[in-house]
């Protein structure tokens, strides 16, 4: 899936996000969007032509860097793409134009690694003479000579909150026959006239002031001011017509059958599901697509069993012909994966960008492309969505929000501590969900000799220098059973004991520890949604001393609970000499409103505050 025919503002959004937000935000607004105006003229059977007229004004160092270049992506065969004029237009009113030679179109990586996946092209525009201040002018015209689907028409175009953008117009002509549905949120005017058989809708925004970057926020499309214009009257009808594709895709041949006979091996219900979902995900190579009708047209499941590689659709529509040929009821769905939890109000292809698998039977929905979701766990990023069960008469439904339950850790650690200051430490973590998933997804990318380096730099985010690390895990390509890293490491020597040292906690991988949730909040209070990572964590630590040395501590248990979820921590001493510490976190939602994040951040605030306040130590007279 992919969403190549929205009419966003390539200088605003994807250039903005090949880079950190963070460099960006450092150095102020890196531009603005003085003027974008676009005019469209739709046709019965759901090709059009547009003119774009777009003006970016570099307002930094890096805005000069990184928007002194604009290109736009298209697909070869489903539309034309053409440069009519770009120049730079200095303040002083000097004009530079873009020679023919400084505009490139290329075919995209993916494009020729898989070529009949997709037939993505890039054109791009260097612009000569960018400094602050100028304004760079470009004018495209597109010719978009097949959709998606017959006859069908989705447009959008969201400028992102944290622009300027001093004025946005876009107009859309089409004949009455046409029935159009369009929306604009978030300071978008939208307007609709009638003449001659014509309907015009026009868009208006004007942004003059850009908002900052939030972090943690949800996607930006769903908080950005956004125009959508389509053809199709709800979100089932996208559904339906996909299923026009999908349904010849996922036919059940002989050599499917006998493939899914074998990998059952006379397994039934659900554990036939886990055995041909996990043959699906670890013989299936994912290949991402980019551009043109394959986005959203999905290959049929024998073409696919036959090269072993496909893009989710692909893997979806094989996953459903081997269930369909052990007479498993099961359905592709649709959604727009990541953190982008809410729909607009009209129904658009550009919100959809993923393709995965539901088995009503047993409740279950299975992601083929995800790599390491285990059957039942939901990947994060296709948790608590709304989708389309595709069908002759598709439904709209939403994916369970099962992160709090499904996606956690729970770890325990022995310290040594010595007198010099070093730490000698053994560890074991059991992950599921979505830090299984991440820690499987990390070190599949990298062989075993380099894990050591791995937790060396993870142990250095957490403020521990190590000169002996060592890490082993369980195998990375399990899918339903937790995943376990196992390290030991030693610092290096700090500062020594005494009678009046306070000794705090660390906790060496784990990354759903306080101090890592606390960073990702990072402020009091917040203007849109948030998401969070897990949903619980537990920790269990063993603190031993040195000899001469006993702790200062005494049993205690506290805890800090709100409406976001609660926290607590057991003190309790073993021994004179050995302290054990446990700690937990029970979040109660994935994703956190405005209105529920204050006691979120309350919660990991106080929570942290009680977690560092350390445990003194008292030397022994000898």
């Amino acid at each position: 899936m992919q969403c190549s025919n929205a009419i966003a503002l390539q200088a605003a959004l994807a250039l903005f996000f090949c880079t950190p937000l963070a460099q960006a935000a450092s150095e102020g607004l890196p531009i603005k969007i003085l003027a974008y105006d676009a005019v469209y003229d739709l046709h019965h059977n759901g090709t059009y032509t547009g003119t774009i007229h777009e003006v970016v004004v570099p307002l930094s160092h890096y805005g000069v860097q990184k928007y002194g270049q604009v290109q736009k992506q298209f697909s070869a065969k489903m539309e034309h793409l053409t440069v009519v004029d770009a120049y730079t237009l200095s303040p002083s009113g000097k004009r530079y134009p873009v020679s023919e030679k400084k505009i490139f179109t290329r075919t995209l990586p993916v494009a020729q690694n898989a070529p009949e996946f997709s037939d993505a092209k890039t054109t791009t525009v260097v612009f000569p003479h960018v400094a602050v201040g100028d304004e760079l002018v470009a004018d495209w015209k597109i010719d978009f000579l097949k959709p998606y689907f017959p006859n069908a028409i989705s447009l959008s175009h969201a400028v992102p909150y944290f622009l300027q953008a001093d004025n946005v117009h876009i107009i859309v002509h089409a004949p009455t026959s046409i029935a159009l549905h369009w929306a604009g949120s978030d300071g978008y005017t939208v307007t609709h006239t009638v003449a001659k058989g014509v309907q015009t809708i026009t868009a208006t925004l004007h942004q003059p002031t850009a908002q900052p970057i939030q972090i943690n926020a949800v996607d930006f499309h769903q908080v950005s001011p956004t125009f959508i214009l389509s053809t199709f009257p709800n979100w089932q009808a996208i559904g339906d017509a996909y299923w026009k594709y999908a349904e010849p895709a996922e036919a059940v041949t002989p050599e499917i059958k006998a493939l899914a006979d074998k990998i059952t091996e006379g397994k039934t219900g659900e554990a036939a599901v886990q055995a041909l979902y996990d043959w699906t995900v670890h013989h299936i190579r994912w290949v991402g697509i980019e551009t043109g009708l394959s986005g959203y047209k999905p290959y049929p499941a024998a073409k696919t069993l036959s090269q072993r590689y496909g893009d989710c659709k692909a893997a979806a529509a094989l996953l459903t012909a081997l269930l369909h040929a052990k007479d498993i009821t099961a359905q592709p769905v649709l959604l727009g994966a990541g953190n982008d939890f809410e729909w607009q109000n009209v129904a658009s292809l550009q919100q959809i960008n993923h393709v995965i698998v539901h088995v009503p039977a047993y409740h279950l929905y299975l992601d083929a492309t995800s790599g390491y979701a285990p059957a039942g766990t939901i990947p994060l990023p296709d948790a608590n969505h709304p989708v389309i069960f595709v069908g002759a008469h598709s439904e709209i439904a939403r994916t369970p929000e099962d992160a709090p339950e499904a996606s956690g850790m729970t770890g325990m650690e022995t310290v040594s501590i010595t007198k010099d200051g070093s730490l000698k430490a053994q560890e074991t973590l059991h992950l599921t969900g979505y830090g299984a998933w991440f820690w499987k997804d990390l070190l599949a990318r990298i062989p075993m000799s380099e894990y050591g380096a791995v937790l060396h730099h993870v142990m250095a985010q957490s403020g521990l220098m190590t000169q002996s690390v060592h890490l082993k895990t369980s195998p990375t390509h399990t899918l339903s059973d937790p995943f376990i890293l196992q390290s030991t490491w030693i610092t290096a020597p700090g500062v020594p004991l005494t009678a009046a040292s306070r000794i705090h906690l660390h906790y060496g991988l784990n990354t759903a520890s306080l101090r890592n949730l606390t960073a990702r909040l990072t402020s009091a209070t917040v203007r849109y949604p948030v998401f969070m990572p897990y949903g619980h964590a537990q920790w269990s630590s063993t603190l031993d001393l040195p000899k001469g040395y006993v702790w200062a501590a005494k049993d205690a248990d506290h805890q800090v609970k709100n409406s976001a979820g609660v926290f607590d921590e057991k003190i309790h001493l073993l021994s004179p000499d050995k302290l054990e510490v446990t700690s937990s976190m029970h979040l109660d939602h994935m994703v956190y409103s405005p209105e529920a994040y204050p006691d979120l951040y309350k919660l990991a605030s106080e929570a942290l505050a009680l977690e560092q306040e350390g445990f003194g130590i008292q030397g022994i007279k000898p």
